[in-house]
């Protein structure tokens, strides 16, 4: 890949290791369901304004519902998943659960045809895993205590990595920003019947909140999406799932410069783990073939 690249996905991965902060203390006052309508509804506007101004290619009516059906995925079951699980489990199994993502993409992408299962990339993703379960203390995590948000961080992981590898042919045809902009126009109404009831909590928002919010629609939401899916045109689908190792590992630094939280043996450990995990799949010749069959759903 080229540096670009690298850059682009490490950046996506920066301002996603943020958003759990910043929505647990969105979630003081705001329902997670409204902020999900809120940033999915700001990516429409934003990503629909963008398209008409600088205009795009004219897409057939069957690509064009596959690109809303990847929306339903990425943006819409992304959103509700992830937000409405964040406020019912605790952090350090969201922590956890988010770095499946990468396995059930790789899983998808190889039963779906669309890349090659190599040893070094097994070996990658199970390094990487390894190093994030030790890193953020899985022996802590307690997957019992809230089922429910438990089980949705991990449809939320599933519907995100399926999102990945059957958006990519898409983005790689038609351009990343009608990717985008079809995805979160569809999303906007998919997600508007769980957070429309949900949107007076809005009204008991401060100032502080709706600058927070705007933040989250305008970094995790607008660019990263964007960010993420021009990366997809460039690289497997799995390289982009493996950066997803990254926001743990940028929690800690923050965490260290921050909050003056100590870095121990075992934290080098395991950033030096995550690292070589992810060196393994992304400095890889591609294993993904142009030749074979495009999505047919």
């Amino acid at each position: 890949m080229a540096l670009r690249v690298h850059a682009a996905l490490l950046f996506v991965q920066l301002a996603f290791a943020a958003l759990p902060v910043t929505a647990k203390l969105i979630f003081a006052t705001v329902s997670p369901f409204a902020l999900a309508w809120v940033r999915v509804l700001g990516g429409a506007l934003f990503f629909g304004a963008l398209l008409r101004w600088r205009g795009g290619p004219q897409i057939p009516r069957p690509d064009l519902l596959r690109i809303a059906g990847c929306g339903l995925l990425g943006m819409a079951a992304n959103q509700l998943l992830y937000l409405g699980g964040l406020e019912r489990t605790g952090a350090i199994n969201a922590s956890v659960l988010v770095t499946t993502i990468p396995v059930f993409t790789l899983l998808f992408a190889v039963a779906s045809g669309r890349q090659v299962l190599r040893r070094a990339e097994t070996l990658g993703v199970a390094l990487a895993f390894a190093g994030v379960l030790s890193l953020v203390g899985v022996e802590r995590a307690q997957l019992g205590r809230s089922f429910l948000g438990d089980a949705m961080i991990v449809l939320n992981c599933a519907s995100y990595a399926a999102f990945l590898v059957l958006v990519r042919s898409l983005s790689t045809r038609y351009g990343s920003l009608p990717t985008v902009a079809i995805g979160f126009a569809a999303a906007s109404i998919a997600v508007a019947p769980f957070g429309a009831p949900s949107v007076p909590t809005l009204a008991h928002a401060s100032s502080l909140t709706w600058l927070l919010i705007a933040y989250v629609v305008a970094i995790p939401t607008c660019a990263s999406y964007l960010i993420n899916t021009w990366a997809l045109a460039h690289a497997t689908s799995s390289q982009v799932a493996i950066y997803i190792y990254l926001q743990p590992v940028v929690g800690v630094a923050l965490a260290a410069i921050v909050l003056g939280e100590p870095v121990d043996w075992r934290v080098v450990a395991s950033v030096v783990t995550v690292l070589l995990g992810i060196s393994l799949v992304v400095w890889r010749p591609s294993a993904f073939d142009p030749s074979l069959p495009e999505s047919e759903g």
